[in-house]
């Protein structure tokens, strides 16, 4: 089988591990270009990796040597480089989020979808063995009334971008709170039609790294909680699910998993633990081929992920509960 040629925008931290994970790991995948700012840094990266570096990211997505294009870039910057790549019919991978707003978000989603090109949002947590079990799970609790997201993580102030929302169009609400609320919507098949949000700044300046949500469902009956805070230095992702049946509680970074019911909690075994990003990038390989799964989350889904985060920080400057747009 013929591998996909790809092309990396976007270095960092999170893009290295992409880069890496490409080259090493998904046979399917051949990268064969990478773009970073930092001209020492990319090529030594690309050297390791077997690929070519270049510092333009309009050249790695027109070249002929790129057939499918992983953005994992500041979202100030998406609007320029989704446009190009939908343009030259390249499929992408754009990670979240996936605008740094709702409007901007609206102008990409219409260049992708007239342009038809596969496109997927970096939602990784759709593929954390945990959450695929609660999934799966969901359907013994009958009906279901409250979810409960809560994740800890610790400070990234080594990003100096992260707290300059004119390039990440936000804070925790946008960078961590956005799993959370696509996680809703996978989980439930319902929309977020209402949030009452507040935030606050432990370790940031200019941007929230805590906040808490409440998020009415589009049902009318079930409703949802959203905890999040990057100023702890621990680790937790903290999902529970309660229905009339009893409650389903896990840990997608503890990888434990527990359903509670009129007998007392029982232990639930999910699969083995995945390592995320390649098996993203394992899906967009088979989409790009036409083998296109039901976990990734489209580009789509990931622009209703960022309707709910705008909605609530309308919610945060109004004091009062906000209505979510229509993607």
């Amino acid at each position: 089988m013929q591998s996909t040629k790809l092309g990396i925008i976007g270095l960092g931290r999170h893009g290295s591990r992409y880069a890496r994970h490409a080259a090493q790991d998904v046979e399917a995948l051949r990268l064969t270009a990478i773009c970073r700012r930092d001209e020492a840094a990319g090529l030594a990266l690309a050297g390791n990796l077997g690929c070519r570096w270049t510092g333009d990211a309009g050249e790695l997505i027109a070249s002929d040597d790129v057939d499918a294009v992983v953005l994992v870039t500041v979202p100030s910057l998406l609007p320029e480089l989704v446009t190009l790549a939908a343009k030259l019919g390249k499929p992408l991978l754009v990670e979240k989020p996936v605008a740094a707003g709702l409007e901007i978000g609206r102008a990409m989603l219409a260049a992708v979808e007239s342009a038809n090109i596969y496109c997927i949002a970096g939602h990784t947590l759709r593929f954390n063995s945990l959450c695929l079990a609660m999934r799966d799970e969901i359907g013994r609790l009958g009906r279901i009334d409250t979810l409960t997201f809560s994740q800890r993580f610790p400070p990234q102030l080594q990003l100096d971008w992260l707290d300059d929302p004119a390039r990440s169009g936000g804070g925790n609400i946008m960078h961590t709170g956005v799993h959370c609320f696509d996680l809703l919507r996978w989980f439930t098949g319902l929309e977020v039609s209402s949030v009452a949000c507040s935030t606050r700044s432990a370790v940031t300046t200019d941007t929230e790294d805590n906040f808490v949500a409440s998020l009415q469902l589009s049902n009318g009956s079930t409703l949802a909680q959203v905890n999040c805070s990057r100023s702890s230095n621990s680790r937790n992702g903290l999902i529970e699910i309660s229905g009339e049946h009893g409650q389903l509680v896990g840990d997608h970074v503890l990888g434990t998993l527990h359903f509670l019911g009129p007998d007392g909690p029982r232990e639930l075994t999910p699969g083995a633990p995945v390592m995320t990003v390649p098996a993203i990038l394992e899906s967009f390989a088979a989409g790009v081929g036409g083998k296109r799964g039901a976990t990734a989350a489209s580009y789509r889904d990931g622009l209703a992920a960022v309707a709910v985060a705008e909605a609530c920080y309308r919610s945060v400057s109004s004091g009062r509960f906000e209505d979510v747009a229509a993607v």
